[in-house]
């Protein structure tokens, strides 16, 4: 567990800083770059104008980023009923996600938090750990059979391992033998939605584009695959696991339960966190050990001393600290989710800076966690800063890979017991060393995963 410091900007009167400006180009401002390179143009202003920027994404429309935890903490938590998801945010991910908690907002949303929130407590969480066992141990038999000392590329193979553990955790069905083609529809929706989100020109969704057409056909096979799970539940028996508690759930105040429209929206947004934003933590930690090797020895020992050959169980975990900080340094350098966007409803005032009513702030986890002032060697793996006595003292939004406040993700603590048994089960039987080659870079399509793919070398171990 981490310790942290709560950091409040100091109260003050009025507003007495002038934000600074990133401009961009005279005719086109900063929109062009935004839509090209997004963590270049942020890094870019934040290098050169600190922690808080306005920046002009076209003549006369401008939005903020913030890279302070202390203001990252009022728009979170602080301050946080005058911070709302902006509608640029919805139109682009109901599209995919429909009206799940992810895009929903007020007595709607806090409906459905209350109805699913029991499933994701962290005792509950604790019982899908076989879940996730289970499919790691079927991806370590599948290793096991194949050629030693063959080149894979892990990104697919942690993709599909964990559309296997959020489909068996969600509705005990294994949906990972049609991985390809879930995971190319996945892709296809995020790339739209990205488009969409970052202001690129689209033509009406109904138009017959190629584009749209992709889109509408990755989005129907998503829809069919989870309607008919949730068809063949009802008519069949309980399984015990996610689905059951939401064909189950109630709200406590309207006595409600969730229609097939909504148990579709809530199962694709948990899909898609499961599937996207697990596999790709995962897929960075591969990378970071197989290019830090000291680090996967100690990894490799620590799990092997514990675990003896055996598979890892959820109450393992406090032996083995290290799969955990490992998992956590890397959701710092490179967090799934890399910025929170946000609109002011009211105007507000942020550290002495002046926020007007329905402003655009982006809150950005990748600056934040990469920050000199929080962290020492910010863009080193180390996770040792993880670990007792070095864990102390951070501010609490220091390190925000799940967000924060009332809106904070609903599955963090699935991720955080899945992340480390993943890791730990499989730096048990193999060997990772890294293909050079071209260099692995974020790929910021809709989460951060790497682009190009990440081939290793796999080995077992004796």
């Amino acid at each position: 567990m981490i310790t942290t410091t709560a950091v409040h900007p100091p109260k003050q009167a009025a507003a007495t800083k002038s934000w600074p400006v990133e401009r961009g180009r005279p005719l086109r401002g900063c929109l062009r770059q935004l839509q090209r390179d997004p963590l270049g143009l942020y890094q870019g202003a934040w290098h050169k104008h600190g922690d808080y920027v306005r920046l002009r994404a076209l003549p006369g429309f401008y939005f903020y980023m913030l890279a302070h935890p202390a203001a990252i903490e009022h728009v979170l938590h602080s301050n946080q009923k005058n911070y709302r998801k902006p509608d640029v945010f919805y139109n682009s991910v109901s599209l995919l996600a429909g009206d799940g908690i992810l895009t929903s907002e007020g007595d709607f949303w806090r409906k459905q938090r209350r109805m699913m929130q029991p499933a994701f407590l962290k005792h509950n969480v604790a019982r899908l750990s076989s879940h996730m066992v289970a499919a790691t141990e079927s991806l370590i038999h599948q290793w096991e059979q194949a050629e030693d000392n063959r080149a894979l590329d892990v990104v697919p193979e942690m993709m599909a391992l964990a559309l296997r553990i959020a489909s068996t955790s969600l509705f005990s069905s294994d949906i990972s033998g049609d991985a390809s083609e879930i995971g190319h529809a996945f892709r296809v929706t995020f790339e739209y939605v990205s488009l969409k989100m970052n202001g690129r020109m689209l033509t009406p969704l109904w138009m017959p584009t190629k584009t749209n057409r992709d889109f509408r056909q990755a989005k129907a096979l998503l829809d069919k695959v989870v309607l008919d799970m949730i068809d063949r539940r009802r008519k069949g028996s309980s399984q015990n696991d996610l689905l059951d508690v939401f064909l189950a759930a109630q709200d406590e105040e309207s006595g409600d339960r969730m229609t097939d429209q909504q148990l579709k929206d809530e199962v694709i947004t948990l899909l898609t966190a499961g599937h996207e934003t697990s596999g790709a933590a995962l897929s960075w930690a591969w990378y970071l050990l197989a290019e830090n090797q000291e680090v996967q020895r100690e990894l490799a020992e620590q799990v092997r001393s514990h675990l003896n050959g055996r598979s890892p169980t959820v109450e393992d975990l406090p032996a083995m600290p290290l799969a955990t900080a490992v998992f956590e340094e890397t959701m710092r350098l490179y967090p799934p989710a890399w910025g929170l966007p946000r609109e002011s409803i009211e105007a507000d005032e942020i550290n002495g800076y002046p926020v007007p009513a329905k402003a655009t702030f982006v809150v950005l986890q990748y600056l934040v966690h990469r920050h000199p002032d929080f962290w020492q060697r910010p863009d080193s793996f180390d996770p040792t800063r993880f670990l007792p006595p070095h864990n102390t003292g951070r501010p609490k939004f220091a390190f925000f890979p799940f967000g924060g406040g009332p809106r904070v993700c609903i599955g963090n603590h699935f991720a955080m017991i899945e992340g480390p048994l993943v890791l730990a089960a499989l730096a048990q039987r193999f060997h990772f060393t890294l293909v050079h080659g071209p260099a692995i870079v974020p790929d910021t399509t809709f989460t951060l995963r790497p682009k190009n793919g990440v081939r290793v070398v796999v080995r077992k171990r004796a």
